[in-house]
């Protein structure tokens, strides 16, 4: 999608690109190495995609959340929820309104300095 997204984008010489990718992707989750590894590839791809189009006004950036409470694990068990939220230092998990908060700022003009960028929506566990 990206490829294509970009070539659309050129003929304006403008364009915004968010990606999803997770903490997972930054520290690795255990008994998840195929989910971690997958979300390392698309941090991979907005640093290496977002430096290509850097002179272009197309910017390319990604989001790695941490655990966002989401009707996908709203049957998640108590004690499951419970053991992610404690990782993170806020020890709740993030909501669909701070990610899409944080989203709409990354495509807005307002973030015309920012590409090839992984922005966290962590509650604290990724510091760095």
């Amino acid at each position: 999608m990206t490829k294509y997204a970009v070539k659309a984008m050129e003929k304006n010489n403008y364009g915004r690109i968010l990606l999803l990718a997770s903490i997972a992707g930054k520290e690795g989750n255990p008994f998840m190495a195929g989910y971690s590894s997958m979300k390392a590839g698309v941090i991979g791809l907005v640093k290496g995609v977002g430096k290509e189009y850097a002179e272009t006004g197309i910017t390319v950036n990604g989001l790695a959340p941490a655990v966002i409470r989401t009707a996908m694990n709203e049957n998640t068990a108590p004690e499951q929820l419970a053991y992610m939220a404690a990782k993170i230092p806020m020890k709740r998990l993030g909501t669909i309104e701070e990610v899409a908060s944080i989203a709409a700022w990354i495509v807005s003009k307002e973030s015309s300095f920012n590409t090839g960028f992984i922005f966290d929506i962590s509650g604290g566990r990724a510091t760095y």
